[in-house]
């Protein structure tokens, strides 16, 4: 489509965003509102909106009707904006999309960094997977959150991403590098690298390099802060990588997720998965040994066609042996155009949602074994909030629990990652007391 309906925007419009989907849509998401920023609009709520850009995402069915929901929201939210939709649903559904009668621009990911000049507005340094400055700012103070690679490479055979997304692509090493040093420098205390698929960091640029690579070169930059990263493919997590976790003296967050999707194999090889289940709980046990106290999260897809109640019981099994503490938990549903959208959907819905329930009731129990088990530890957490604010410092452990420190005392006023003593738990929270200055603040 991309023919405008409306009149010219002034200087002086507003724009605002709804964005559904992964840290990759929210990063993207805030270049684009970066961009028309600087091309003389300020953001405002979808009320007052002249432009209301829908970010969406369509990995699973559910999603992919939250988006349709939403772009009809936005209609209601303002008869005169241009509401212009982006992100995966806008290439895997174009037509569908551009049919929808709320609908006035539609942008595939390919052209997220066109969206000013589409709209008519002046604009400058148009982009595709990274604008000129990726330190993006995604609104929240006290952790950045970096994408570093896009696309994905892989054939899994219910995932749409590949087709929507593209290729893998990454941003420079040196690039990352200066991003992440002025996201600290701002104030973020920890800064996510996040990807598509991030183990697959490096491998279209030259000269190539490896996600191993980049955090060496992280490590010896002496950053104001620490590193966290987002989801690696189980037989992406190499000796290499876990050595340099383990020697990193808190520099890159112990915690992991890790997709497992599935704990039977031959619902892994149905799945186009390259893996078999003993390798997920292998290098579970690896990681749990080289780097203790570290969290681990994974995925599960529940009822993928020809899932037999023998094989949930053999992923539920995996969730409570190993104590997975964070599980993302969701029902299969088919994407046209996927190689599993031509199998037999053939587990009932309602069995769907009961396995579902069943992986995030064991995954409730392994989270509160887990936080319970560092009561009485120290902890290095993440503060946030302003420093300056002599109220409770809620923040976040490196291992991924989330910490409350009730009685801040005036030696922790500056600081925005601090070594935390766990004095109790409170349903799914630490609380902490401050005992001495960790060394990153």
């Amino acid at each position: 489509m991309n023919s405008l309906k409306k009149p010219s925007l002034s200087g002086f419009g507003r724009f605002s965003f709804i964005t559904l989907g992964c840290k990759s849509n929210q990063y993207d998401s805030a270049a684009m509102a970066a961009q028309l920023e600087r091309a003389g609009l300020r953001p405002g709520s979808a009320g007052e909106a002249d432009v209301i850009v829908v970010n969406t995402c369509m990995v699973t069915g559910p999603t992919e009707a939250q988006c349709r929901k939403a772009i009809r929201q936005a209609r209601r939210a303002s008869a005169r904006a241009r509401i212009v939709v982006s992100g995966c649903l806008s290439a895997g559904s174009r037509e569908q999309v551009e049919a929808m009668e709320e609908v006035d621009v539609v942008i595939e990911p390919g052209e997220k960094g066109s969206l000013a000049a589409l709209l008519g507005l002046d604009a400058s340094g148009d982009w595709s997977d990274w604008p000129d400055d990726p330190a993006v700012d995604l609104g929240d103070r006290d952790r950045g959150f970096l994408k570093v690679q896009d696309g994905c490479d892989a054939a899994c055979a219910y995932c749409i991403v590949p087709l929507v997304r593209g290729p893998s692509r990454s941003l420079s090493p040196e690039r990352v590098l200066d991003a992440v040093r002025r996201l600290m420098e701002r104030g973020a205390a920890e800064v996510v690298l996040s990807g598509i698929h991030l183990g697959q960091y490096g491998g279209g640029l030259q000269p190539a390099t490896s996600l191993e690579d980049l955090l060496d070169r992280l490590l010896e930059s002496d950053l104001p802060g620490r590193l966290r990263l987002s989801s690696i493919e189980p037989l992406e997590i190499t000796p290499r990588l876990i050595q340099t976790m383990s020697a990193a003296e808190g520099r890159i967050c112990r915690h992991l997720h890790i997709p497992l999707q599935s704990g039977s194999d031959h619902i892994l090889k149905a799945m186009g998965r390259p893996y078999l289940a003993h390798h997920f709980t292998e290098i579970v046990r690896i990681l749990r040994t080289s780097v203790p106290g570290i969290g681990i999260g994974c995925d599960v897809i529940c009822g993928f066609p020809g899932e037999s109640e023998r094989d949930f019981q053999d992923t539920l099994r995996i969730i409570e042996e190993l104590q997975i503490p964070f599980v993302h938990a969701f029902p299969y549903s088919p994407r046209p155009g996927t190689r599993a959208a031509g199998m037999a959907d053939n587990v009932p819905h309602e069995v769907k949602k009961e396995r579902v329930w069943l992986i995030r009731k064991a995954a409730e129990a392994n989270r509160h074994l887990f936080a319970s088990s560092f009561v009485g530890e120290v902890l290095r957490a993440a503060l946030e909030g302003t420093t300056r604010d002599p109220g409770p410092r809620p923040g976040l452990t490196d291992n991924y629990l989330r910490v409350l420190v009730k009685d801040p005392c005036e030696g922790m006023m500056g600081e925005r990652i601090a070594d935390i003593l766990i004095k109790g738990l409170d349903g799914e929270v630490l609380e902490g007391a401050w005992t001495r200055h960790a060394g990153n603040g």
